[in-house]
């Protein structure tokens, strides 16, 4: 029985042994694989679940996205931060995962340990605990690898969709200096690199609808509606507003080269008068088919619609109030595009201090001016004029300063606001062409001479690039308004086609 007894603890001791000799190493290399492969798995895993499920996840929900102050009310570009996010999230989602898997490990070797059949269970447990350093080592480097890949992916794409955005924004900029759009609110009078939109859907505002931040064709209003983000893609169909005021443009836009043309001389010189003469002259145009014009917006239409009947009925324009004007905006529509035409009448009263008239910026922004000026007003004309007359056209005359005053003090600070004199063009209306005797055919000869505005005349021609002078009625004949209304208007739009004479 002895030799028995010690042939089956020998039998048994080599069993044991073959048994160690076997689970030690499966049990290794099982380990090693579960945490070579988990672990990357773990974190791949977590990728899927921040990307396709966003569902309620153990780590806790994403970081916010921070946003400047004062941002458009639209869902970020992906690649515009919540990439970022979503990456950051991935990663703390991946690091929760491989702990859970590592702590799930250490409890099954530890009950390896600890269990009644340890003998049988032992080895298992250590080779596990030895697969489990291997193969978190391995599955560490395997996992940093997908997380290098994951994040230079983002940041690839990030850095191209931005660049797309970059140049999109340039090219639709080069449109706009190529087609000579350069747009002005007519309230403000600032230069708008581009207007802000409304969203078509909720009273949202968007400020800057560019590719950028939001979206790089399109962007989505947090109300969900999707908006172009470039005029090449349409966004002038939507509703514009100035971005630094926030008055409404409805004049669209972006769409065609815009003129600023203001009007300027002293009070009561006839510079309502005279635009009003040139908005009939226009309607009558459009109505002969010479080229389309319409008013640009509502608050036009409601201050020149009685432009026509008043010239009729030969009734004096409402005196202009003494307040910063906003521009009357027209459309023309001629055979070679597009113009939108920005008529400044400002009152006489501001242009007889510097404070006040440095307030009309949109001076700056004006490559032809209309200086009009009253020959009644003139002193040396006036007291030629036999007595009779005098009290004939008494009641018409304008009592404001000498003409020469509000050119200077416009001329002092068109030139003050970076003006480059030698560019832009200024035309000097002389009104009262019904009243007075025509001056011949030099008007600048008349000018000098019987008005004895020769200093004005000389300035004019000296720093201007191009001056004209005109002697004009702004008045009716029937349905037809004074030839000089048509010469000054064709000056005016000098390189527009308006047809047939």
């Amino acid at each position: 029985m002895p030799v028995l007894e010690a042939i089956a603890f020998i039998v048994g001791g080599l069993l044991y042994l073959a048994y160690i000799a076997c689970a030690l190493p499966i049990a290794a290399v099982s380990a090693f694989a579960v945490y070579g492969l988990g672990m990357p798995g773990a974190y791949l895993y977590g990728l899927g679940q921040v990307l396709v499920f966003r569902s309620a996840l153990p780590s806790g929900p994403s970081r916010p996205l921070k946003l400047p102050d004062g941002a458009d009310p639209a869902v970020p570009q992906y690649f515009y931060g919540p990439a970022i996010v979503d990456a950051d999230h991935a990663v703390r989602v991946a690091r929760g995962n491989c702990q859970r898997l590592w702590e799930r490990g250490i409890t099954t070797v530890r009950s390896a340990f600890e269990a009644d059949r340890v003998l049988a269970t032992w080895p298992l447990g250590a080779g596990g605990a030895a697969g489990m350093a291997v193969g978190t080592v391995a599955g560490a480097v395997i996992t940093a690898g997908c997380a290098i890949v994951h994040l230079l992916t983002v940041g690839v794409s990030a850095a191209a969709v931005r660049g797309c955005g970059t140049v999109l924004r340039g090219a639709d900029s080069a449109v706009l200096r190529v087609r000579n759009i350069r747009m002005v609110c007519p309230d403000c009078y600032e230069r708008v690199p581009y207007p802000g939109y409304e969203c078509p859907s909720c009273p949202r505002r968007h400020r800057d609808v560019r590719p950028g931040r939001f979206g790089i064709l399109r962007r989505h209003c947090r109300c969900g509606t999707r908006m172009n983000t470039l005029l090449l893609f349409g966004s002038s169909r939507m509703n514009a507003f100035c971005p630094y005021c926030g008055h409404s443009l409805e004049h669209r836009p972006g769409q065609a080269p815009e003129i600023v043309l203001p009007f300027f001389g002293a009070g009561g010189a006839g510079k309502t008068r005279l635009l009003f003469s040139m908005v009939v002259q226009l309607q009558q145009w459009n109505a002969s088919g010479r080229l389309a014009a319409g008013f640009g917006d509502s608050a036009t239409t409601r201050e020149l619609s009685m432009a026509g009947p008043i010239l009729r009925a030969q009734e004096a324009p409402a005196k202009t109030a003494v307040q910063l004007p906003r521009a009357y905006i027209i459309r023309l529509s001629p055979a070679n595009g597009t113009r939108i035409l920005h008529m400044f009448d400002a009152a006489g009263e501001l242009f007889y201090t510097t404070e006040r008239t440095q307030e009309l910026r949109y001076l700056g922004k004006a490559r032809t001016f209309i200086l009009v000026v009253d020959p009644l007003s003139v002193p040396a004309f006036w007291d030629r004029l036999p007595p009779e007359r005098q009290a004939a056209l008494g009641g018409l005359r304008s009592t404001a300063p000498s003409p020469d005053l509000a050119y200077q003090q416009a001329y002092q600070e068109i030139e003050a606001m970076g003006v480059q004199l030698r560019k832009v063009r200024l035309a000097v209306v002389f009104s009262r062409a019904d009243l007075i005797d025509a001056p011949g055919t030099d008007i600048a000869e008349w000018a000098s001479d019987v008005l004895g505005l020769g200093n004005l005349v000389r300035s004019a021609r000296l720093n201007f690039r191009e001056t004209r002078f005109f002697f004009t009625a702004a008045v009716m004949t029937g349905e037809v308004m004074h030839e000089s209304i048509p010469a000054l208007m064709r000056w005016v739009l000098d390189g527009i086609d308006l047809g047939a004479s």
